[in-house]
């Protein structure tokens, strides 16, 4: 076996076990949302490069984000695809998004979200070679409050009776 095969050997682990930065996931609206809108969730990844040396020689990784799995929390997830979303602007947050989700019931939920990496590498400056495999890392799950609102019609205000309906 020559050097190029013993190296492309040990490429999948040498990939999969760098220290690839995890998606950074954003909520929109955070930490709180209402049961019934549209909460916008995106993934932000970029791509990270390794330099290494294995068996004498220097071996350069590069990870490109390829799909990303959203988890929701509440039993439902979005994914694999090769969309992570993108952020809104904040006076259309409540707009449905390829990635958006509507809550059904208040509580407390644990999104999170998995970043698949594909690999390439190159040896000793060479060409970029394809790795036969992917990594998968996990944001930080972030927790999202889901609230239900009520609305209720008054015939007076706070001034008039200070004790009434939303005073």
């Amino acid at each position: 076996m020559d050097i190029g095969e013993q190296i492309q050997a040990q490429i999948l682990t040498a990939f999969q076990e760098r220290p690839i930065a995890a998606g950074k996931l954003v909520l929109q609206p955070s930490p709180h949302t209402l049961i019934g809108m549209e909460t916008n969730v995106y993934v932000e990844a970029s791509e990270q490069v390794f330099e290494m040396v294995l068996l004498d020689q220097t071996v350069r990784i590069v990870a490109t984000p390829t799909e990303f799995e959203l988890n929701y929390g509440d039993g439902t997830a979005y994914g694999p695809t090769s969309v992570p979303g993108a952020p809104l602007i904040q006076d259309r947050w409540g707009e449905q998004t390829q990635t958006s989700h509507k809550y059904t019931a208040s509580g407390d939920y644990r999104v999170g979200a998995t970043v698949h990496f594909s690999g390439t590498y190159s040896v000793n400056g060479g060409p970029m070679i394809p790795i036969d495999g992917r990594a998968a890392v996990s944001s930080e799950p972030q927790t999202l409050s889901v609230w239900r609102a009520e609305t209720r019609s008054v015939a007076d205000n706070c001034l008039v009776n200070p004790s009434g309906v939303g005073c």
